[in-house]
């Protein structure tokens, strides 16, 4: 049987190391071609700009795919007859179509809610839709919540229960001081770990939402595993780029204290679903 991981990672870098992780061993037999292409120019900077990736390494009969969907559901454009503040909406009662591409893999790894906040949602003017309806006062955790009943319900019915190991990754905190992103806030100034587990922030309700899912499909008795890193990435307040962001970046550009720097956190996430995966009996071997 095809060994495949279908990956679904909120940021980029996670999904990086990842690849790492598997092709270090066998990087000698690789077959790789990158898929969903929207810019850039060819080899590495086009990979990284790309809506997804498809590594295959024919001797060990392995797939790992990334697709890059941040809401995990479908972006669209309003209906007609909305109104002049909705300039786009989130349809949480629809999964996005990458969806598709999944059936019949056997390990997946779904990352969200990263981008599940005010500032990217209705601050931006993308509201909520169910069916034909604009819902402009539900609150971003709700949305959130039913855009994972989405996943499960079709997570529940289109996989098989005994073939299919289901992985649903943790909210990655950030780190930013004296102001949001775009106030001024910064994280170059940490230069050490966190030492103070109480200045830690509290369990974040992205993380109560996705764990519901995950108890309500362990119930019926599917193959589902909750990877909480959030509790340990919190003390890595030094382990961002902040200042030090992509070459040709201005100097007066917002720091960057959400995404990690390589090597760094995201390999922890990845080691630790590596051990789980080898826990759970989950192995390739040469064919």
């Amino acid at each position: 049987m095809e060994s495949q991981v279908k990956s679904h990672w909120m940021q980029r870098n996670g999904h990086h190391f990842h690849i790492g992780l598997v092709l270090n061993p066998v990087a000698n037999s690789l077959a790789y071609r990158s898929s969903f292409q929207v810019s850039g120019t060819p080899g590495r900077h086009q990979w990284l700009q790309s809506c997804g990736a498809v590594i295959e390494v024919p001797e060990y009969n392995l797939t790992v795919e990334y697709y890059r969907m941040p809401y995990l559901v479908v972006i669209d454009r309003p209906p007609e007859n909305s109104s002049k503040e909705v300039t786009g909406v989130v349809r949480v009662d629809k999964l996005h179509w990458f969806s598709t591409k999944w059936v019949g893999a056997n390990v997946f790894v779904f990352s969200a809610g990263h981008w599940w906040n005010q500032d990217k949602t209705v601050k931006r003017g993308h509201f909520f839709q169910e069916g034909k309806s604009v819902n402009m006062t539900m609150d971003v955790m709700e949305a959130f919540r039913r855009s994972l009943n989405t996943l499960k319900s079709w997570l529940m019915q289109n996989l098989e229960p005994e073939k299919s190991l289901i992985f649903f990754r943790s909210y990655s905190p950030v780190h930013y001081r004296d102001g949001e992103w775009n106030e001024g806030g910064h994280c170059n100034l940490n230069i050490e770990p966190e030492s103070d587990y109480k200045r830690l922030n509290s369990e974040p309700r992205n993380n109560i939402l996705i764990y519901e899912v995950v108890k309500q499909m362990k119930s019926a008795k599917r193959n589902v595993h909750f990877l909480n890193v959030t509790y340990l990435t919190e003390y890595r307040k030094d382990g961002h780029p902040s200042s030090h962001r992509e070459p040709g970046t201005s100097i007066t550009a917002p720091q960057d204290c959400s995404h990690w720097c390589l090597p760094g956190v995201p390999d922890t996430w990845n080691e630790l679903l590596y051990a789980k995966l080898l826990a759970t009996g989950f192995k390739t071997r040469p064919i």
